[in-house]
């Protein structure tokens, strides 16, 4: 895997791959990091949590519950990417919309939810996915719905 200047947008949705399948990329003026992807089994939105899907090391999937490779949260969707397309997830930094479960505080740290597609949970609530925390929450979530709510916070994926 490779670490090199992006060109383009990081919410690219690549039918072909442009970079190297696994790319890391970190913006200088963020100090952000992203890493380049395909997406497998289902399409991904921003902020959606996703794991890895074999062994590539580059190849994802939204967080199902614990039925992933390795249960290994890869990072966080950062644009909408289409099944079976290429694309940018965040591995480091800050994320203003991580999608969550509506149980979210500010200081919790995250986990996938251990049912909810693509979701996250505070690591206090009980779950298969506890030993897989990859952040931590800014904020309260948005809403007590499961299917709207998110909040910002650290990804740490790297």
């Amino acid at each position: 895997m490779s670490s090199k200047q992006v060109i383009g947008s990081l919410t690219a949705n690549d039918s072909s791959a442009k970079f190297d399948k696994g790319t890391l990329f970190t913006d200088p003026s963020t100090g952000y990091a992203y890493r380049y992807i395909l997406v497998e089994d289902a399409a991904l939105a921003n902020g959606d949590v996703c794991e890895y899907s074999d062994t590539t090391g580059y190849e994802v999937t939204k967080c199902a519950g614990s039925s992933s490779i390795g249960n290994c949260v890869a990072g966080v969707a950062v644009g909408t990417i289409t099944d079976a397309y290429y694309g940018w997830i965040m591995v480091s930094g800050r994320h203003s919309a991580i999608r969550t479960d509506g149980g979210v505080s500010a200081g919790h740290i995250l986990t996938p939810h251990a049912s909810y597609t693509g979701r996250a949970e505070s690591v206090l609530a009980s779950g298969s996915t506890s030993d897989e925390v990859f952040g931590f929450a800014l904020e309260n979530d948005s809403s007590s719905s499961t299917t709207l709510s998110n909040c910002a916070g650290i990804v740490r994926c790297m």
